[in-house]
């Protein structure tokens, strides 16, 4: 039997190939492999940095670790040094330690006893004149003088401790003994005295002032 279609052209049912179906799944298929690797990628990639980063992290600890250990061992050494640099110094100046040391006793009043004479040393910022390459200072070119810069500069102290009482007539022992070393002439022109400290307290149960005083060596 024959059919005969009557339609117009424009009006027949168009039978439609499903290749563009397939060609859009099958790209679809390729991108989501694609991303499924970069995701595997990027996943190893990231846990691999996490395990550096761990290490990393370990190893800063143990440097840590080492830096406060070192930093220790410099304070110690820096110790050391100041400890080895006074004795030097008393050992190089021992026959004129003993010297000033017996006058410092000749100036001391009879109501004062001494619980600890010592050398220290202690940091202080002044004005010094700007050296050049050669040793030299190096002078303003508007005022001629020297150029003067800031520099940390360490000095020796002599601290002297002790106790005292009033005399007699009230006076104070400790008022006496700073004026006496700072008139004396002998020692006056090597100690020169920095600070002082006095405190009223008791010793054995009796009123007494205790003192510190600390002489700058020039």
């Amino acid at each position: 039997m024959i059919k005969i279609n009557l339609l117009p052209l424009e009006q027949r049912p168009i039978t439609r190939t499903p290749l563009p179906h397939i060609i859009s799944l099958a790209i679809l298929l390729a991108v989501l492999f694609f991303m499924g690797q970069t995701y595997l990628s990027l996943n190893v990639e990231l846990k691999t940095i996490e395990q550096q980063v761990a290490k990393q992290q370990a190893a800063l600890q143990q440097l840590s670790a080492t830096v406060e250990k070192y930093e220790q061992l410099e304070l110690q050494k820096q110790q050391l040094n100041t400890m080895v640099a006074t004795i030097k110094t008393i050992l190089e100046g021992r026959t004129i330690w003993s010297e000033h040391l017996h006058q410092l006793m000749a100036l001391t009043p009879d109501n004062i006893w001494y619980k600890r004479l010592r050398l220290t040393e202690r940091r202080f910022t002044e004005e010094v004149p700007s050296l050049g390459k050669d040793g030299k200072p190096i002078n303003d070119p508007k005022t001629g003088r020297p150029k003067m810069e800031r520099k940390q500069v360490t000095r020796s102290i002599l601290e002297v401790s002790g106790y005292a009482v009033d005399d007699a007539s009230g006076m104070s022992s400790t008022a006496t003994l700073a004026a006496n070393t700072t008139s004396d002439l002998d020692f006056s022109e090597v100690f020169q005295l920095y600070t002082s400290q006095i405190t009223d307290t008791e010793f054995d149960e009796e009123p007494v002032r205790e003192f510190v005083f600390e002489y700058l060596i020039l």
